[in-house]
């Protein structure tokens, strides 16, 4: 009960302030809760932030397993992938753009307060997640209904319409959005912009 109280007083504070600007006091004071208490179950911010990410992502991440392994021709899998994606962006979107800035160290104001070996850890929470994508659209390349295609760059142009979609405001929280905008990217990254 106090751990889940720590993490959801911790999503809350680094989505307002950022992780270089959050501080573990601010953390306690909202989780109306203890030092030792916090220390009790993370060691300091980074781990704290750390398992937020890992404890927000596991669900998405095995939903995505879930479809990359459906006996369904691989365009289908893309379109539900898709949803997926927008579903887990729109509703932790203030949160992944506070990993976006630290992993990238572009903000105005500071930069990113990561370390190298804290950023790779992130990295490789992200190659995984795109691994799904590209094991995907290869499988359409094998059934014939994908084009073939460096399946790396078109997984990362995916993913990066589908973030840019949520941060850009193009979509809101309400599932008719979510559907709607996830039929727009699949249809045009799927079939192009060209009147054929």
């Amino acid at each position: 009960m106090k751990r889940r109280q720590i993490l959801d007083a911790a999503y809350t504070v680094f989505s307002r302030k950022g992780y270089h600007r959050a501080t573990v006091d601010e953390i306690i004071a909202l989780a109306d809760t203890g030092k030792g208490t916090v220390y009790n179950y993370f060691v300091n911010k980074e781990q704290l932030f750390y398992t937020l990410i890992k404890e927000r992502s596991a669900g998405f991440e095995a939903e995505l397993d879930t479809i990359a392994a459906l006996a369904e021709p691989a365009l289908d899998k893309t379109k539900k992938a898709i949803r997926v994606f927008l579903e887990f962006y729109v509703q932790n979107a203030d949160l992944w753009r506070v990993l976006m800035h630290e992993m990238r160290g572009l903000g105005r104001e500071e930069p990113s307060s990561f370390t190298e070996a804290e950023r790779e850890k992130y990295r490789e929470r992200f190659v995984h997640t795109i691994g799904i994508l590209q094991r995907i659209l290869q499988e359409g390349i094998d059934q014939g209904t994908i084009r073939h295609c460096d399946v790396h760059k078109a997984a990362h142009g995916l993913f990066s319409v589908i973030v840019m979609m949520v941060f850009q405001g193009f979509v809101g929280g309400e599932q008719d959005s979510i559907d709607s905008t996830a039929n727009s990217i699949a249809d045009i990254f799927m079939y192009g912009i060209v009147n054929r």
